[in-house]
């Protein structure tokens, strides 16, 4: 009976770190220390923190979405994947290209983009009410701060 316990507890060891070391790789933005490799601020705000992952595996940070966007452009990046904060939970990273975004004029950002960025279109649609913005998705909030 004891090595059947054993057993058991090696697979739910197994289980548990199968679920840990199988954990997408997120990029970690230590707020107050790293510096946008935009514009070279300090990244300070979590709402507006955003990221992306070059085709080779690296994880380039910004403080804010157009210093995102307009390094993409100058560096003539093709990142695999955007990461952007949902703006009501900053700690939860959004995939960009899926996102929504809402820009208005009131909204304070690190660099003035004035957006934000929520998981969906209903999310987007309150804030843009709240703010008196409009709501934008990826293609739409890319152009509009690149001036495209």
């Amino acid at each position: 009976m004891k090595i059947y316990g054993w057993i058991l507890l090696g697979w739910l060891g197994v289980l548990a770190f199968s679920g840990c070391g199988a954990s997408e790789n997120l990029p970690r933005i230590r707020y107050g220390e790293d510096a946008c490799a935009n514009c070279r601020m300090i990244i300070n705000e979590p709402q507006f923190g955003c990221a992306i992952e070059t085709p080779d595996g690296e994880f380039r940070k910004y403080d804010d979405f157009n210093c995102m966007f307009l390094d993409v452009e100058r560096e003539k990046l093709t990142p695999k994947r955007y990461f952007v904060p949902n703006y009501h939970k900053p700690d939860e990273w959004l995939d960009g290209t899926q996102a929504f975004y809402v820009r208005a004029d009131d909204l304070q950002t690190p660099m003035g983009s004035r957006v934000l960025a929520v998981p969906s279109r209903e999310a987007a649609e309150q804030e843009a009410q709240r703010l008196k913005g409009k709501v934008l998705t990826f293609d739409e909030v890319r152009r509009e701060l690149l001036g495209k």
